[in-house]
């Protein structure tokens, strides 16, 4: 019983640290092919195991409700992280209007 009880604690931790390990990799700024390709590794690891804990903890049934938000918050944070790491200029909020002050358009823009 104590090697059920390890492995649920390792379950745990893991959902809980899945996405915010995600995310901080995925700030990492890399330089050569080498470095994305590791860093695209280890990210894609702990994304894949977040996601699949995450989902398991939320998807089966007669568990209570902490378990399940556990879950939740573990599949939001890992696509954050998929988010941040694929498509780095997408954004959610976009503050100050629709244009990022870059397509020349704007007081800045104007000739």
């Amino acid at each position: 019983m104590e090697g059920l009880a390890v492995l649920v604690a390792i379950l745990f931790t893991l959902a809980i640290v899945s996405g915010p390990i995600g995310i901080g990799i995925a700030r990492i700024k890399t330089k050569t092919f080498f470095t994305l390709l590791i860093k695209r590794i280890f990210h894609g690891l702990f994304i894949a195991l977040g996601t699949i804990v995450g989902a398991q903890w939320l998807l089966i049934p007669g568990l209570p409700f902490a378990p399940r938000l556990i879950g939740l918050s573990s599949l939001c944070l890992c696509y954050v992280a998929a988010r941040d790491e694929y498509f780095p200029q997408f954004r959610i909020v976009r503050r100050g209007g629709r244009s990022n002050g870059k397509d020349g358009h704007g007081p800045s823009g104007q000739h």
